[in-house]
């Protein structure tokens, strides 16, 4: 063996001897260098206005101990309590700058995402191998996830508890742990609650064959029905309701794009996880149906299912696919999952017939990782170029009524995250997160005009084309527009003043 063959050899085998350490280096440079990227080209901020929702809510609450959006008033319009508590101690701590708390949380958890993604690769395998490690490795590339590291959202968090709960249903064991898990889900985003659907078919499958005990469903329901009623009391105290503001609202807001034909919205959901490297995983894909099916294998029968399941659902229910698919984004781990275990079941067989195809097999990986560096680089110029838009249309219409309006004054907004963290206004959100009372009416303009007359709005502040119908309602004081080569987008404050 000559020198270069023993370094690659030794180097391999420290890998595979010091797995996490290679992951957390992998994960550290690809999720800094994005989150620095964004901010350095962007400008220090966030790519989503709904992210400084998160840090509004955690900063009162930091402050208050309220579950307040604006002081004093309690509200409901977060659909991510667990993710706002952890927010809270960047203030809690003194880091006036919340992008940096948000990004070390977002790179602690999608270091724990990719780590599980391992363990479950290496339990798939039952063995500890190079390729486990390596496709661990392309997820930590993936592109979607790199730019949700500085989201400064909760999906990064979800998709590591998503993983973590797959981890323990694939030991078998430690059900009380996973009701934990499942229940935190839940706290993260209400759509946790789909888990159920995998963990009830394999905690079924194992009753049937004997393989644990009856206690174990009691073990799992006692910490989840715990979580889950505490997190619809919460609601329900705050609003009235068992689930977020959010939840109702979004619904009602989207509801035209369901008139879409149903295979439409269904090609644009599962387009999401393909939308990168994930694309080369498409034809893998049934050797892990395959494995699924003639080897009675529940686990990995779940682990799809609730893929489709997920995918299904929001197809029918929020077929959202703006801003990269955002919603969509937990798909993406366990579409790996599935995928990368089945392209590791094809390279371990075409290693078996011959050079030719092991050299097949070696350029299959090599065309994942090019995809993946390639995907990512875009995902950071993609943050980088949502962050100008934020700041740009969200972030300074907000600085803009802070330096030009009376304290006193109520602003009615569309997009209510910066301009509730950096105006400190009382306002009207016209998406009805803090005001759930204008969900009926949320695309009827004529009401929506009478409602701020009624509540007597100072300013209007909305994108200058989403509410055509109230083009005559106040007088144009400031514009912002943000341009991206392709389109204009404008972002108007209307002064709407009404004796009061």
């Amino acid at each position: 063996m000559n020198t270069s063959h023993k370094n690659i050899s030794l180097f391999v085998q420290w890998c595979l001897d010091h797995p996490y350490q290679v992951i957390l280096v992998v994960c550290g440079i690809s999720t800094a260098a994005t989150i620095l990227a964004g901010n350095l080209e962007g400008g220090t901020g966030f790519p989503l206005d709904d992210a400084w929702i998160h840090q509004t809510y955690a900063r009162n609450l930091a402050l208050t101990g309220q579950w307040e959006y604006i002081p004093g008033e309690t509200s409901a319009g977060s659909t991510s309590p667990l993710w706002t508590l952890l927010l809270s101690i960047g203030f809690l701590i003194g880091l006036k700058n919340p992008v940096i708390w948000s990004a070390i949380l977002s790179t602690i958890f999608f270091y724990g995402m990719v780590v599980m993604f391992y363990k479950i690769l290496c339990r798939m395998t039952g063995a500890t191998s190079i390729g486990s490690l390596a496709g661990s490795l392309l997820l930590a590339l993936e592109w979607h996830l790199l730019w949700s590291s500085g989201s400064g959202m909760e999906t990064i968090l979800y998709c590591f508890l998503v993983l973590s709960v797959f981890n323990l249903l694939l030991l078998g064991k430690k059900w009380l742990w996973m009701g934990l898990l499942a229940g935190l889900c839940v706290w993260v985003r209400p759509d946790g609650i789909t888990l159920l659907g995998p963990i009830l078919l394999v905690l079924a499958w194992k009753l049937y064959k004997k393989e644990t005990k009856f206690i174990s469903v009691v073990e799992f329901l006692l910490p989840l029905v715990v979580l889950l009623v505490a997190y619809g009391w919460i609601n329900y105290s705050i609003s009235g309701k068992v689930l977020p503001n959010t939840f109702y609202a979004k619904q009602l807001e989207y509801a035209s794009v369901l008139n879409q034909p149903l295979w439409l919205r269904l090609a644009k959901v599962f387009l999401v996880p393909v939308s990168g490297a994930g694309v080369l995983l498409i034809p893998v894909i049934f050797y892990s149906v395959k494995k699924a099916i003639t080897a009675k294998n529940m686990w990995l029968a779940g682990v799809i299912l609730w893929f489709v399941g997920y995918g299904v659902l929001y197809a029918l229910r929020l077929p959202m696919t703006y801003q990269h698919g955002r919603y969509l984004f937990p798909l993406i781990p366990v579409y790996f999952v599935i995928g990368v275990f089945g392209m590791l079941e094809l390279v371990r067989k075409l290693k078996s017939q011959g050079t030719r195809r092991k050299i097949l097999a070696y350029m299959m990986v090599a065309s994942g990782y090019f995809y993946a560096v390639l995907f990512s680089i875009i995902g950071a110029i993609a943050l980088t170029d949502d962050i100008k838009t934020i700041n740009r249309l969200m972030v300074q219409p907000a600085l803009w009524i802070k330096e030009n309006t009376a304290e006193t004054a109520v602003v009615a907004v569309h997009d209510i995250g910066a301009m509730g963290y950096f105006a400190e206004r009382q306002m009207i959100d016209l998406a009805g997160l803090i005001n759930p009372e204008v969900i009926p009416f949320i695309r009827d303009q004529e009401k929506i005009e009478e409602y701020l007359i009624q509540e007597k709005a100072d300013y209007l502040v909305v994108f200058y084309d989403w509410y055509d119908e109230l083009s005559d309602f106040g007088n144009p004081v400031k514009r912002f527009e943000w341009s991206d080569g392709n389109r204009v987008e404008t972002v108007e404050v209307r002064d709407i003043k009404l004796d009061k």
